[in-house]
C-alpha cells in the first residue's frame, strides 16, 4: 500500500506514523505493498460470495490519480507561518514612491514623515474532518492485499488508519489549493461552513488588478491582442505594488487565443527575431495540476487544470476557464495556520493535527483531523487576474 506520497502529506507523515505505532505498535509491523505492482493470490470465493474451484488472481492495484495538486500553493504560497493564537498577523511595508525634499542650505531641514507599514490581522477558518472507519475492515481484505488475505486483523487496522489519514491530508491540501486559487483570482477568500457564519476575507487588492473583458475586447475577437493586454497588466501590477510578475498561469481556452496572437506566433517560429529568451512549446501537452509551456520574454508560461467537488457534490474547475493570472515571488504568499483548539495538542499551532480514539461499547474507532488554515497573498497587489473570454472547457 502506498502511504502519504504527496509533499504536504510528508509534513504530517512522521507524526501520524509515530501516533499510530504508539497506539498499535504491539500488534506488529504494517505490511507494505507496492502500489501498482501485480499482487497474485489464490482464492475460493468469487465477488458474488459463491465458491469457485479455480484460481482467483489479483493482477493489479489501481491507485487513485485524483490526488490534490499543489501547483498554486508551491509556486505562489511557499511560506508557512504558524500562530499560537486563533489569529495570524502579517506586517506589510506598503511603501510609497517618495523623493527627498529640496531646501536651501541656509534653512532648517524639512521634517519628513516616517514610512508607514500596516499589520493585517486575520482569523483562519477551522477544519475538523471526523471519520468512523468501517469496524469490519480489519477482518476483510485490504485494497491491494492478496485475495484470500495475508494480513492479520491488527495489521489491516493499522493499514486502514494510514489509508484514511492519507485521504484526510489529501482533502486538506485540496482545500488549501482552492483557497490559493480564490486569492489569486479575486483577491478574496469566502469561508462558509456548518456552525460558521459566511465570512468574506478581503485582502484589499486594487480593483484595477481584477479585470473582466467583455464584448469586442475579449480574447479571440478581431483586433484584440493578448500580448498587448499582458504587457499592460504587467505595467499596472508594477505600478500598484512595485512587484514584478514572473509567471503567467493560463486556463485552457485563453492559452489557445494566446498562441494565435501574431506577436506570439513570431516568437514561436522565429525566436531569435522575437527575443532570445523566447522558448514556447506548442505541442499538445497536459499534466495534473499545471503544464509548463516554456518562456516568453520574462514570463514562465503555465496551463493549469484541476478540479474539486463542491458542497453539492458537483465537480468544479479550481480556476474557471477563461482566467489568466499573473504573479511571482514578490507576492510573498503565505500558508498560515492558527491555534488548534484541542487540549490533546496543548493548543499548539499545527498545520495538521490528527488524533484517533476508541469508544468501548459498541466498539468503534474514530479519527479526527484538525487544522486552522488561511492562505494569504502578503503583497496582494503583486498579483493580477483577468477573465479574458467565455468559459469553453468545463
Amino acid at each position: 500500500m502506498k502511504y502519504l506520497s504527496n509533499a504536504a502529506g510528508q509534513i504530517a507523515f512522521i507524526g501520524i506514523l509515530v501516533m499510530i505505532f504508539a497506539l498499535f505498535g504491539h500488534f506488529g509491523i504494517v505490511h507494505h505493498h507496492a502500489g501498482g505492482l501485480a499482487l497474485i493470490g489464490i482464492g475460493m470465493v468469487a465477488p458474488n460470495n459463491t465458491f469457485v474451484y479455480d484460481t482467483n488472481m489479483l493482477i493489479q492495484l489501481v491507485p487513485n490519480l485524483k490526488r490534490a495538486q499543489k501547483f498554486l500553493l508551491d509556486t505562489f504560497f511557499p511560506n508557512v507561518l504558524t500562530s499560537d493564537t486563533e489569529y495570524v498577523s502579517i506586517d506589510v511595508d506598503v511603501g510609497k514612491r517618495r523623493m527627498s525634499p529640496f531646501v536651501s542650505p541656509l534653512v532648517e531641514g524639512k521634517l519628513v514623515e516616517q514610512r508607514r507599514y500596516q499589520t493585517n490581522v486575520l482569523k483562519p477558518a477551522y477544519i475538523k474532518d471526523k471519520r468512523a472507519p468501517d469496524l469490519r475492515k480489519p477482518v476483510r481484505r485490504q485494497i491491494g492485499e492478496r485475495i484470500g488475505g495475508e494480513l492479520t486483523g491488527a495489521e489491516r487496522m493499522m493499514a486502514n488508519l494510514v489509508f484514511e489519514m492519507e485521504d484526510q491530508v489529501d482533502m486538506l491540501d485540496r482545500r488549501l489549493e482552492w483557497m490559493a486559487a480564490q486569492a489569486l483570482m479575486t483577491g478574496t477568500v469566502t469561508v462558509e461552513g456548518e456552525g460558521f457564519p459566511t465570512t468574506l476575507v478581503d485582502f484589499g487588492r486594487d480593483a484595477s488588478l481584477t479585470v473582466t473583458l467583455s464584448g469586442a475586447s475579449q480574447w479571440g475577437q478581431a483586433g484584440v491582442s493578448p500580448s498587448a493586454d499582458i504587457e499592460q497588466w504587467g505595467h499596472q501590477m508594477l505600478k500598484s505594488s512595485g512587484g514584478v510578475a514572473t509567471d503567467i498561469v493560463f486556463t485552457t481556452t485563453p492559452w489557445g487565443y494566446f498562441l494565435d496572437d501574431p506577436v506570439v506566433k513570431a516568437a514561436i517560429w522565429y525566436p531569435g527575431n522575437g527575443g532570445r529568451a523566447n522558448d514556447i512549446d506548442v505541442g499538445a501537452q497536459i499534466q495534473r495540476g499545471a503544464q509548463y509551456k516554456g518562456r516568453w520574454g520574462q514570463y514562465r508560461l503555465w496551463v493549469y487544470n484541476d478540479w474539486y467537488v463542491d458542497d453539492n457534490n458537483v465537480e468544479q474547475p479550481m480556476m474557471t476557464d477563461g482566467t489568466v493570472v499573473l504573479s511571482g515571488a514578490d507576492l510573498m504568499g503565505t500558508r498560515a495556520f492558527g491555534q488548534i483548539l484541542d487540549p490533546t495538542f496543548n493548543y499548539a499551532a499545527l498545520p495538521y493535527a490528527p488524533k484517533t480514539w476508541v469508544e468501548q461499547d459498541p466498539a468503534q474507532q474514530f479519527m479526527l483531523m484538525q487544522s486552522s488554515p488561511i492562505v494569504i497573498p502578503s503583497r496582494v497587489n503583486a498579483s493580477m487576474s483577468a477573465n479574458v473570454c467565455a468559459a469553453v472547457v468545463s
